[in-house]
């Protein structure tokens, strides 16, 4: 016969098969039908007998109520033998039977049915030829009706296709040849012999007699070695051979049955077997004549066992990943629960931090190392080559994988060490997986270094509310900035008397490279000066950018081992550039838009200190241009929008309040305006709003979604402190405003040609309090329409019901609509006076 085809070519609709104490007992009435039907089958003489005999033994049994047979012929098929019941609905051109003895394919046809009457499923059947290319016959069979064909169904039929076959070919030898064996034997040889599953056959005090050749391949049992010495538990492995004792076979001689999952072992090498296990009882000759014996019956799940345990394992990874916070958690976690996804004795994690020359590796049974990125050990190489990198022992099998962790961009963030116990087959379900460990790990660790980058900017931004003079700035700068970036080397310049420059620096600088900055000039060529001149950032990946841009002048900095530098111009009021900050890294870092943002962000921190500590003479204005200047270094009003901005402090003096607002240019031209109040005064307040105007804004430009930034600000900076907030997002093109509020008065929005209205959104706990992710409103926001944000000063009023508040501000808007927006922002101000709060507002017309 040939190879039988594969499941889904010859069963192309069956279901999963079930489970359950009825299919037990269903299993249990098949295999005893074919013990049957081996027995009729064991000295029919001729094919038609085989073929009477057998539609007998088949014929209105629950597991097929219709059996027909057809022999194959010198021509065509012939029926040899039906049952007479009542035959089940045949397609309109009649059982395939020709056809499935053309191709050997088997195949099941649907019930069909008039009256809308239950009719079961036909299977049309080869019988195989162990001795022939072609099938001998063709098995026609209806399966029970009531359910589902299941695996165990499927089995069932091949199995008495098979019978049949074999009970066909021994007819055809025995009227051949006298003499030969007694058919019952040869059949049982017939069927054991060639079964791939692992049988066994024991005395019933567990003495095994007998292994067919599949079982002595599957347990490493040499073909020559003798099994009478061998205990039937002997195959189990050892952690269940006292359930094999105690129940496997005690079940089976007490009530002739027992089926379970269990585990073989391997005789030469001790590796455990996933097996579905049938033990059985069965007997030779009849009465006291007879003989007991045990028949086990395992067929290997192994891979299916491995990869349920492998998915269960990265479940587990996927779920310990998504809580580990830090980098420290992450690669505890990948080390300790990633071993057992791919099957491995050890990982090891390498960290490649940006810009940084050195490889922080830990995992494993070794204690934590830095590696150098040139070195030649193979997480350097993974890391340097970005690529994977097998590694391989003394006979060049493979024992290990090294593979990159990357960014979403491609480039390598790590890479990640995996080694097995001996060698392995890579496959491509063990690649799938790797590549699964090291997707879910790269990505915990770009949220671990999202959020380190928005907590070193929180602190970078408490550290620069607290300054109070210009060289107390600058020595936050130097410290803080760089750390924060992960960056070296760091020089501030400033503009000096008349045309000169000077350059702060710490004392770790070396001072041969210092030396070359002294005696600046504004028009000094070096891209340092040219950012404090002309305002521009200039970002250099390599020295050879260095070169190609500024060709001819020395390169001191690279001189000193720094590979990627960037110099940041800072502006001051009137956006006239008062100082530019120079950094960089000792290897190569490709800076992305996240990269980008954050530089934004230094660059507004670095901006707003020191034109504060520039401005702390003029105490009351010092807040009022501090709170109200716009955030980014580069923001332009979108194309379509109208924008007026105000703060107005609730004291004079040095009042540093917590209520604030920002503008944010997004992509598209979309804009995010921000406005929030911190509880308290003071310099705390002070504090406290940098903080969460710093994580805010950075947040909104890495593009965390609207409805999980005020969960993600919980995250980082906890619930040390209380206070509102709103995040409205504006797109002139798509004519939409996107709300998010935390505990923050409500916008009002005034469409044209409509009376303005509360823009409700659901409701949501205070800053500090947020748990989950918000949920965001979409309004319409087209030409002509006005939108005001603002902090619940502006309408809050001793003694006076606030929703009275809001009404006024809706008068006050009316009778104002159609001004421009600077001069609606007066009169709101002018007209909504009287408050005790500071008050800050945002007033934006779409012009379409």
């Amino acid at each position: 016969m040939s190879s039988t085809p594969p499941d889904d070519a010859r069963w192309p609709d069956v279901v999963a098969a079930t489970g359950g104490d009825a299919g037990a007992v269903r299993g249990d009435q098949r295999l005893r039908l074919l013990a049957a039907l081996a027995t009729a089958l064991a000295d029919a003489s001729d094919p038609d007998e085989v073929a009477r005999r057998a539609v007998k033994v088949l014929a209105g049994t629950p597991a097929l109520p219709f059996v027909q047979l057809h022999l194959a012929g010198p021509d065509a098929p012939r029926p040899a033998a039906t049952d007479g019941v009542e035959v089940p609905p045949a397609p309109a051109d009649g059982w395939p039977v020709a056809a499935v003895l053309a191709d050997g394919m088997p195949r099941l046809l649907p019930p069909r049915t008039d009256d809308g009457s239950t009719a079961p499923v036909v299977a049309v059947q080869p019988v195989p030829d162990p001795d022939g290319d072609r099938p001998a016959g063709v098995l026609v069979a209806a399966l029970a009706p009531g359910g589902p064909v299941d695996a165990d169904d499927r089995t069932f039929v091949e199995l008495v296709a098979g019978q049949v076959g074999t009970a066909l070919a021994l007819a055809r030898a025995r009227r051949a040849a006298d003499g030969a064996a007694p058919a019952e034997l040869r059949l049982f040889q017939a069927l054991v012999e060639r079964s791939g599953d692992f049988i066994a056959v024991a005395t019933p005090d567990g003495r095994t007699v007998y292994v067919n050749p599949a079982g002595r391949a599957l347990v490493g049992l040499g073909d020559r070695e003798r099994v009478d010495g061998l205990g039937l538990v002997d195959f189990a492995a050892p952690d269940a051979r006292e359930l094999w004792r105690a129940e496997l076979i005690p079940t089976a001689l007490r009530e002739g049955h027992h089926r379970a999952e269990s585990r073989l072992v391997r005789r030469d090498t001790g590796e455990a077997i996933d097996v579905d296990h049938q033990t059985f009882t069965v007997a030779t000759g009849d009465g006291r004549d007879g003989t007991a014996f045990v028949a086990t019956v395992a067929r290997d799940v192994s891979d299916r066992q491995r990869a349920l345990r492998r998915a269960e394992a990265l479940a587990r990874l996927a779920g310990a990943l998504s809580s580990a916070r830090g980098h420290e958690a992450i690669v505890e976690v990948v080390t300790t629960v990633g071993p057992a996804v791919v099957d491995a004795v050890a990982l090891r994690v390498a960290l490649a931090r940006p810009g940084r020359t050195v490889l922080d590796v830990a995992g494993g049974d070794v204690p934590a190392e830095r590696v150098p990125v040139d070195a030649e050990a193979p997480l350097a190489r993974a890391v340097r080559d970005n690529a994977a990198l097998p590694l391989t022992g003394v006979d060049g099998r493979t024992t290990g994988l090294c593979l990159p962790l990357r960014y979403g961009d491609g480039a390598a963030l790590g890479a990640l060490e995996v080694r097995w116990a001996g060698p392995v087959a890579e496959d491509e379900a063990l690649r799938n997986l790797l590549d699964a460990v090291a997707g879910l790990s790269s990505q915990a660790l770009q949220r671990a270094e999202l959020t380190g980058s928005a907590q070193a900017m929180a602190g970078f931004a408490a550290r620069l509310s607290v300054t109070r003079s210009t060289a107390e700035a600058i020595e936050v700068i130097l410290d803080a900035a760089t750390t924060a970036l992960g960056a070296e080397l760091p020089g501030l310049a400033m503009r000096d008397e008349g045309r000169r420059v000077r350059l702060w620096h710490h004392g770790d600088v070396p001072g041969t490279l210092a030396a070359t900055f002294r005696d600046l000039t504004v028009d000094d060529p070096r891209p340092i000066v040219r950012a404090l001149r002309d305002g521009e950032r200039i970002v250099l990946r390599d020295r050879a950018d260095f070169t190609a841009r500024f060709p001819g002048l020395p390169d001191p900095v690279g001189g000193h081992g720094l590979v990627t530098t960037v110099a940041l111009p800072l502006f001051g009021a009137g956006r006239r550039p008062i100082a530019a900050l120079g950094f960089g890294w000792r290897r190569e870092r490709p800076l992305r838009d996240s990269d980008l943002a954050l530089l934004d962000t230094v660059a507004d921190l670095c901006e707003q200190t020191l034109e504060r500590v520039r401005l702390a003479a003029a105490e009351h204005n010092l807040v009022t241009r501090l709170a109200g200047r716009l955030r980014s270094s580069s923001l332009t009003t979108p194309r379509g929008l109208e924008v007026a901005t105000r703060y107005r402090p609730a004291m004079s003096g040095l009042h540093l309040g917590g209520d604030w607002y920002d503008l944010v240019r997004q992509e598209g031209d979309r804009l995010a305006v921000v406005l929030g109040d911190v509880v308290g005064h003071q310099v705390e307040a002070a504090a406290d709003m940098a903080q969460l105007r710093t994580m805010l804004n950075t947040l909104i430009r890495l593009g965390v979604p609207l409805e999980e930034v005020f969960l993600r600000l919980t995250e980082l900076l906890g619930v040390g402190f209380l206070g509102t907030c709103l995040v409205v997002v504006v797109d002139p093109r798509a004519r939409t405003a996107r709300v998010a509020r935390a505990g923050h008065p409500h916008p009002v929005v005034l469409p044209a040609g409509a009376p303005p209205r509360t823009v409700h959104t659901e409701n949501a706990m205070p800053l500090g309090m947020v748990d989950r992710p918000m949920t965001a409103t979409t309004i319409p926001f087209g030409p002509g329409d006005l939108l005001v944000a603002y902090t619940d000063g502006l309408v809050e009023r001793r003694g006076r019901p606030y929703d009275e508040g809001v009404a006024a501000l809706h008068r006050a808007l009316v009778a104002v609509r159609d001004e421009p927006a600077e001069a609606i922002a007066d009169a709101l101000l002018r007209d909504l006076a009287g408050s005790e709060d500071d008050q800050a507002l945002v007033v934006l017309r779409h012009l379409g």
